[in-house]
């Protein structure tokens, strides 16, 4: 004999035996006493069985009924089970950290790790972009929180703190005040590009754009070819680099800010503890107070 079993109507079958009652079957299942009354009634004419027989306003389990309680209560459970491993699985939050790309090799893998340590249930999504884009990207609710460079006077957010940017050359290379200086520079917009060339122009010195750049890592390499000179973050790994902030060639730099820009209406329970593990990581990086 084969029968295709209501998990529901089993539930009722067990909770009627449980009472033995079908009133107070009804009232613990939030359903009326017609509805289960039907539902043990389909279960019986798919098993070709009585279950129940009234004794004194009791309901109480036949021969059958005993039979199957069983294997009921062995299916329910199985069916709850099942139900645990491919029911729905709870929404892991997420935040969007967005930072420049000069604080991925140093202040990333800190802040990955604090919150692997911290909020290990929290899934991190990073975002690397300049902090013209990083910016915008905030503003436009698609990063939660950035790390964001820019001059101390431009700065409006709150600044962390202040931070020395420095002209670089390759170790050979020889500046003098003849001829246009050779630069290197990421391509617009960027905050240093603009920097190096405002700076030049200020001061009267010819300047010419020998190499541009998407990325960190190939604008460094250009510089160490001797292609030309840049600007960036002192915080930058510099191997290979001499910085250039002694030259009486070149105009002294003004101080950039760091940082940290929130999106409008980001308020999740775990907001403090991740601001205090991204400050925590670049005081570390820095050797600064908080």
């Amino acid at each position: 004999m084969r029968v295709n079993l209501d998990i529901q109507a089993l539930r009722v079958f067990i909770k009627i035996s449980e009472l033995r009652s079908f009133t107070r079957a009804a009232e613990a299942l939030y359903v009326t006493q017609p509805a289960i009354s039907q539902q043990i009634r389909r279960l019986e004419e798919s098993l070709e069985a009585q279950l129940f027989i009234r004794d004194n306003k009791q309901a109480l389990l036949t021969l059958e009924g005993e039979k199957l309680l069983k294997y009921a209560r062995e299916i329910v459970t199985s069916n709850d089970k099942i139900g645990e491993i491919f029911g729905e699985k709870p929404i892991k939050q997420t935040v969007t950290i967005g930072m420049p790309e000069h604080f991925c090799e140093q202040v990333l893998p800190q802040i990955i790790s604090g919150m692997a340590s911290l909020l290990p249930s929290i899934q991190l999504i990073v975002k690397v972009a300049r902090s013209v884009f990083l910016s915008e990207l905030v503003n436009d609710g698609k990063v939660d929180v950035g790390l964001i460079i820019d001059e101390m006077e431009h700065m409006p957010e709150t600044i962390w703190h202040s931070l020395a940017v420095t002209w670089f050359s390759s170790e050979n290379l020889s500046l003098t005040q003849e001829g246009h200086i050779p630069l290197a520079l990421f391509k617009a917009p960027c905050g240093f590009r603009s920097l190096a060339i405002r700076k030049l122009e200020e001061s009267g010195i010819r300047w010419q754009c020998a190499y541009e750049s998407e990325d960190l890592i190939s604008l460094r390499s250009a510089v160490q070819a001797g292609v030309g000179i840049t600007v960036l973050p002192d915080l930058s790994d510099s191997k290979g680099l001499r910085k250039l902030d002694n030259s009486e060639t070149l105009p002294q730099l003004p101080k950039f800010a760091v940082g940290l820009k929130q999106r409008d209406g980001w308020n999740p329970p775990y907001k403090q503890d991740l601001i205090n593990i991204i400050r925590s990581v670049w005081t570390s990086e820095k050797n600064l107070q908080a």
